[in-house]
């Protein structure tokens, strides 16, 4: 367990307060009572990373004692608090999955991965989750099928930062029009032919670092992607709890939210398993651009 997701506070609350100081000053001849709003910014901000240090060090007593609810709840507090860390996120995940919610512990699991891409710890944490429901679901029924990993076009940039992409897009950018650019102006013919080698390679780069970066940001998919967190969840064919049930959701499927209204969402599992259930039954995933 990390204290990284606390480390980064302090620097940011002096960022923060450094520039509150600055317009303090500036305000002061015309309202003293910015003085005063400064002062209680600069307090709070420290004390805001005070208590959430309190608050995984709880968590991680907790988990220690073997009392893995209240590893979760101080967990839970971090994220609803604004850290954002996947060392957070990986210890919420496995306070989950000491429990057997496996649901939950997947969707903190992936919270981890839109922080840290490709980390093998949080993905071998998600495989084993997965198996676990597996498991369960071919006890209870006989079925080991569910639908907990992502389609394959969104696996194929899983390992992948949008940071990455981006700076890759942009570096394929700059060359694929420099290039064409040399095509104008260059009058020699074997650099002529390399640049006519080059250029169509480059635009294929091109392409392809962005509809990466596309996937990554989830451009291409309307509604946002989440998780079963609960099983046997029905699916009903309106919203209301009196509407009749098409189907059922099993804990760890992933979705895609497609309607929302006062409190259920309408999910697409795939083109034939669609319905509606209430929106606390879904994690949504965030994903690498948040």
């Amino acid at each position: 367990m990390s204290l990284a997701a606390l480390g980064s506070t302090p620097r940011r609350a002096h960022e923060a307060s450094r520039g509150a100081f600055g317009i303090g000053l500036c305000l002061v001849p015309f309202a003293p009572a910015a003085l005063l709003a400064t002062a209680l910014l600069l307090a709070a901000v420290p004390a805001q990373a005070d208590s959430q240090r309190a608050l995984f060090e709880r968590g991680n007593a907790a988990y220690a004692r073997g009392d893995y609810e209240a590893a979760a709840r101080a967990y839970e507090q971090l994220v609803a608090s604004g850290v954002d860390d996947a060392d957070v996120y990986y210890d919420l995940g496995l306070s989950h999955a000491k429990q057997g919610a496996h649901g939950r512990a997947i969707h903190a699991f992936e919270g981890a991965l839109a922080v840290a891409p490709g980390d093998d710890a949080i993905e071998a944490a998600v495989t084993a989750s997965q198996a676990a429901l597996g498991r369960r679901r071919a006890a209870a029924s006989g079925e080991a099928t569910v639908q907990t990993r992502p389609p394959f076009r969104e696996a194929a940039v899983r390992g992948l930062h949008v940071d990455t992409l981006a700076l890759l897009t942009l570096a394929l950018c700059a060359l694929f029009f420099g290039a064409l650019g040399a095509l104008r102006v260059t009058r020699g013919e074997l650099a002529r032919l390399a640049l006519w080698i080059a250029a169509p390679l480059l635009g294929l780069g091109l392409a392809a670092a962005g509809l990466a970066l596309g996937q990554k940001l989830d451009a291409f998919d309307a509604g946002d992607a989440a998780i079963a967190l609960g099983d046997a969840l029905p699916l009903r064919e309106a919203p209301d709890p009196r509407a009749a049930p098409r189907g059922m959701l099993h804990e760890g499927e992933r979705v895609r939210i497609v309607a929302r209204d006062r409190g259920w969402a309408h999910v697409r599992v795939s083109p034939s398993r669609e319905g509606w259930l209430t929106s606390d039954a879904l994690g949504i995933l965030a994903h690498d651009g948040r």
